[in-house]
């Protein structure tokens, strides 16, 4: 899939296997996940947190509270 980013003028080829949803919805699943990815790398480059522990919204929002509580 093919889709084409406006702001910085370039053309970006996206590999995925779900054909049922268009490219640009593809493209802001990807944009998305990688504003995720980059917050929880900065977490763990700046607080105590290691490794997460649990994997549900509740344990990592306990772990995340837990390394924010000492600031």
């Amino acid at each position: 899939m093919v889709v084409c980013d406006v702001v910085n003028h370039r053309t970006l080829v996206l590999l995925t296997n779900n054909f049922d949803l268009d490219a640009q919805t593809i493209g802001d699943i990807y944009k998305s996940r990688w504003q995720i990815e980059c917050f929880f790398k900065m977490l763990k480059q700046n607080f105590k947190i290691k490794t997460f522990i649990g994997t549900c919204e509740n344990a990592v929002k306990i772990q995340v509270w837990t390394a924010l509580s000492p600031y």
